[in-house]
């Protein structure tokens, strides 16, 4: 009987919610566990990137492209590219209860994700040169965000959607042409090497997935389900991570490989 009366008390909350949502009341705000889960990817990508950067440089000897650090670093990936798409379908609900057209600030996101990635894309062509960043994971976010204007009215055919992009992945990543064009779908060339690559294909499929799970999760703009854990400073701190971390993102190479030259400068290693 307790436990029938705490569910009936969680679906009232979230039935209130529902109407609170409706009435405009809570259109603005943000879900704290989806900024905590972008913290923890945020963590997980930082992570990863200090061995990168350790193997780079020689200090370590590890296979980063097989094994554990393989499902290390696409396990970081998909949790970030469902969570690009989950915000991506909470932005497009946000705009349809407050009665707004997201078209155009669609397009601003976009263009300012693209400038960034440009700056990228010069900024490792200087340094280190070797394997510049042509289209990487900003580059392909960029790209997703203009499209996903197209899917924002689909539910459950995302998924369908998002199964075809990812299948069409793979069988893309068995091809080879001789043209550096393709590379942004997913088709690489004979000595095709860069330090970051996002193609189109199969990650629009993981944001698709995402899309569909925010519209699954939050219909309405508002949380269909409890929380599975409580607020607490941890969380907290990784709210704040989550909710920077496109600047940690952009930032976090820059302190990690000044940190690893200047040990070498101060002939620590």
């Amino acid at each position: 009987m307790e436990k029938k009366a705490r569910a009936a008390e969680s679906n009232t909350r979230i039935t209130e919610n529902n109407a609170k949502v409706m009435e405009g009341k809570f259109v603005s705000k943000r879900f704290w566990e989806l900024d905590a889960l972008r913290g923890i990817g945020i963590l997980l990508v930082v992570v990863y990137h200090l061995f990168f950067d350790l193997n780079y440089f020689g200090l370590l000897k590890i296979g980063l492209y097989d094994g554990f650090f393989l499902y290390f670093q696409r396990s970081a990936a998909v949790l970030m590219l469902l969570l690009v798409g989950a915000g991506l379908s909470l932005t497009y609900e946000k705009a349809f209860l407050r009665k707004e057209n997201p078209l155009v600030k669609t397009i601003k996101r976009s263009a300012l994700l693209l400038a960034v990635a440009g700056l990228i894309t010069l900024a490792t062509f200087v340094y280190p040169n070797k394997g510049f960043i042509v289209f990487g994971v900003i580059h392909f976010i960029a790209v997703a965000v203009l499209l996903s204007y197209f899917f924002k009215n689909f539910f459950h055919a995302n998924l369908f959607f998002g199964a075809v992009a990812i299948a069409t992945g793979f069988y893309l990543n068995t091809l080879s042409a001789a043209t550096p064009w393709l590379v942004w779908l997913g088709v690489k060339f004979p000595g095709f090497y860069t330090l970051d690559y996002y193609p189109l294909f199969p990650w629009l499929g993981v944001v698709l997935v995402g899309m569909f799970l925010g519209k699954a999760l939050y219909k309405n703009y508002s949380r269909q389900f409890n929380a599975p854990v409580a607020r607490s400073k941890a969380t907290d701190l990784l709210e704040l991570s989550g909710r920077n971390s496109l600047l940690i993102y952009l930032t976090h190479q820059l302190v990690l490989i000044g940190v690893i030259q200047g040990l070498f400068f101060l002939k620590i290693f």
